[in-house]
């Protein structure tokens, strides 16, 4: 599964290193695991590198392992049919990647794709549900981080569903300057497509969208960059859908 020149052996790393690579809010899900409980969890952990445009995880596949996201930003869509995708959320620096069945059916429900240089540690499915099955606590943890995530998507779906097209596009700056980048102007690696699969909407309709808040005084673009001028009226446009 992975390249030979990709692999780091991971051995000498502490037992700490999923504590100390994730938030607090996320490392209290190993916080409640042993020693001994760690460093089985930990035995077969490899740290995998992916370059931009490479798949992390792909939909439909068997979960064999889940992901501890070390550093980079990627994208979870869900594919559908003809390429129509839609982005559901991204990740960045500090997170776990379950993908939707690493705790019901082993089955990847979401593709999941480097948009800059990702660092992963790939951690065992089978050692994980061996622990799941003794430490309710670690269980309990576990299920309240994944279903918060799920719940993260289903906001995002309602919101594509519910709201007109200038309501997500809204949606989508707002949530890449206060969720993603916590800075205002943001320089972002998406292209104009990927823009469009997390606003629910065609390229075209995306770029036009765009024009019109940057004309009524709402938005600046560059290149690459992006700056929000008028928050208040942004999230107006956002709640009014």
């Amino acid at each position: 599964m992975f390249k030979e020149a990709e692999i780091n052996d991971c051995v000498n790393c502490s037992r700490t290193c999923c504590l100390n690579c994730l938030p607090k809010a996320e490392a209290s899900i190993f916080e409640c695991l042993t020693k001994e409980d760690m460093d089985y969890l930990m035995t077969c952990k490899r740290n995998v590198i992916f370059n931009p445009g490479e798949t992390i995880i792909k939909q439909n596949t068997s979960t064999t392992h889940f992901v501890c996201m070390k550093e980079g930003l990627a994208k979870v869509l869900a594919e559908g049919t003809n390429g129509k995708n839609v982005i559901l959320k991204l990740i960045s620096t500090h997170n776990l990647i379950t993908a939707g069945g690493v705790i019901s059916d082993d089955i990847r429900h979401f593709t999941v794709t480097a948009l800059t240089q990702v660092e992963c540690c790939f951690i065992d499915s089978n050692r994980l549900h061996t622990l799941l099955a003794r430490n309710s606590k670690f269980a309990y943890e576990l299920l309240k981080y994944n279903n918060k995530q799920n719940l993260q998507m289903l906001s995002t779906l309602i919101g594509l569903t519910q709201k007109y097209m200038p309501g997500r596009v809204a949606d989508t700056l707002l949530y890449l300057k206060n969720e993603i980048f916590h800075i205002n102007p943001f320089t972002y690696k998406l292209s104009k497509q990927e823009f469009a699969e997390m606003s629910g909407m065609t390229k075209e309709s995306f770029i036009r969208s765009m024009k019109e808040l940057e004309v009524s005084g709402i938005i600046k673009q560059s290149r690459n960059e992006i700056e929000i001028l008028n928050e208040p009226e942004l999230i107006k446009i956002s709640k009014n859908g």
